[in-house]
């Protein structure tokens, strides 16, 4: 799905999207998938979203930094049979004592957490300390197309 042609690719990830069907198991396979991906440096800012690509733009460019990953998960559940649509949300935190950044993908008010460990998600309620996000993006925020 990361490589050759932006068909194949587009093709790839709508055959991935269309296996989705068996919930909350699928949600492993979504932080396994797209922690396959080529990581570049920063592409997505939270200061510009209204610039942000749709979903077939991401693919296409495959342009992924630590943000694009995140809105590639957003964007693979999104347009799933995933039934909780409504619970994704786009999690910016700081954590400045770790010098560090995290841009995660949380369903189901942060039962579920994807990007935090790379290839499997993580229940909020496991992890020590995590701050007030600095920004949380919902599909209303972002270039959904239905």
């Amino acid at each position: 799905m990361f490589t050759g042609r932006s068909e194949s690719k587009l093709l790839s990830w709508r055959e991935f999207r269309s296996n989705l069907n068996s919930w909350p198991e699928d949600i492993d396979s979504v932080a396994n998938m797209w922690a396959k991906a080529p990581i570049s440096h920063s592409y997505l800012t939270y200061e510009d979203t209204k610039k942000w690509p749709d979903a077939w733009a991401l693919i296409n460019d495959s342009v992924y930094c630590d943000i694009s990953i995140a809105l590639g998960m957003f964007y693979t559940l999104y347009y799933s049979s995933y039934d909780k649509k409504e619970t994704i949300q786009i999690e910016h935190y700081q954590l400045l004592k770790e010098h560090r950044t995290l841009n995660l993908v949380s369903l189901e008010g942060g039962k579920y957490m994807l990007n935090y460990h790379v290839g499997r998600p993580v229940n909020i309620l496991q992890l020590d300390f995590l701050p007030t996000p600095r920004y949380v993006l919902t599909a209303q925020d972002l270039p959904i197309k239905n």
